[in-house]
């Protein structure tokens, strides 16, 4: 209502824009998407998507909101860290007050290869909010195994990427990167930081190709990845090609999917533990991973394993790829410390 009394519509703004209009309003209405990953980039994707009127959200997170969060994930307050409320709990209930047309749905989950096909196909687009390249390949696998478009992005420091992948118009996630970088260079928003507008610029880029691909635009998915420097203000375009001999386009093997890789918790009773077991990786460069983890804490390195101190954990990591977190007998709360403080 205005301020004479009459009605306002909420929408009157964006469908003054050629490229929405009524029909493209409308097309947002009857849109379904499904964001994996609540944090920085998810959180703020989420709530561009809802301030736009897309009539259904699915929002999965398995990790909870923590006071560290509050910098960079707007979406949440002091209230929820201190609650510790589960960011898709959280997220649900101030996205309800911004927009209560959108319909929602939380998911605290761990997205896994059990599970991705339940939560990921029955949407219109897919949202990439994750902090690991594991979860990356198994949305890839999902996207292309239905058909389902998705949008990729990720930022560490000032620095991020992101790109739309339409199935049967531009390359895959897999042709980007065939396979995850090595644990032992992986750099984490922990151990290299994050500034707070940076994750801004990123989220909104990558809600910007949501919504293109919502409204079929014929500039959604161009296959190029937008690299961006925002220290610097740099943004560059990089052509993404298909590789005929990709496993997942090209030879339609979803391996993460299938299960074939990827890393499996595990409670290691009575140790007050769990055990993450990678499959499907080279072996780790445990010198390299200690020198980098040496910033951040106490390390213990030998030929065999890297120990790292991040209290009230104790991180194991042997050069076969397997960890032993110690301080929790719950597995994904191992998954969140291990993609936290080692990567991946």
């Amino acid at each position: 209502m205005g301020m004479d009394g009459t009605l306002v519509d909420r929408y009157r703004r964006q469908k003054a824009y050629a490229g929405v209009g009524e029909k493209g309003q409308l097309q947002l209405a009857n849109a379904r998407v499904a964001i994996c990953g609540m944090g920085a980039l998810g959180s703020l994707i989420a709530e561009r998507l809802c301030r736009m009127g897309v009539g259904y959200l699915r929002l999965i997170d398995r990790d909870w909101v923590e006071l560290d969060n509050l910098p960079r994930q707007a979406l949440y307050t002091t209230a929820d860290a201190e609650l510790v409320r589960p960011k898709a709990v959280a997220a649900k209930s101030h996205l309800s007050e911004i927009n209560p047309d959108v319909c929602m749905d939380s998911v605290v989950e761990d997205v896994r290869f059990e599970n991705a096909l339940q939560w990921l196909s029955d949407v219109d687009c897919i949202v990439d909010g994750t902090d690991n390249f594991e979860a990356r390949y198994l949305i890839n696998d999902v996207a292309w195994k239905t058909g389902v478009p998705w949008v990729h992005g990720g930022i560490v420091g000032v620095v991020g990427q992101s790109m739309a992948f339409v199935p049967g118009r531009t390359a895959c996630f897999r042709c980007l990167l065939p396979e995850p970088p090595p644990i032992e260079h992986m750099q984490t928003c922990d151990s290299a930081g994050v500034l707070g507008p940076a994750v801004g610029v990123v989220a909104c880029w990558q809600a910007m190709e949501a919504v293109k691909i919502l409204l079929k635009s014929d500039r959604a998915g161009d296959g190029t990845l937008s690299s961006f420097d925002l220290w610097e203000g740099a943004v560059r375009k990089i052509r993404v090609p298909k590789t005929a001999m990709c496993r997942a386009c090209g030879a339609e093997n979803y391996e993460f999917l299938e299960g074939a890789i990827g890393s499996q918790a595990r409670v290691l009773c009575g140790r007050g533990a769990v055990q993450i077991q990678s499959s499907g990786r080279e072996r780790i460069g445990l010198a390299a991973l200690a020198e980098r983890l040496r910033t951040l804490g106490k390390v213990f390195e030998s030929p065999f394993l890297v120990r790292f101190h991040f209290p009230p954990y104790v991180v194991t990591v042997f050069e076969d790829g397997r960890a032993v977190i110690q301080g929790t007998e719950n597995p994904d709360e191992a998954r969140k410390i291990y993609a936290r403080w080692i990567g991946g």
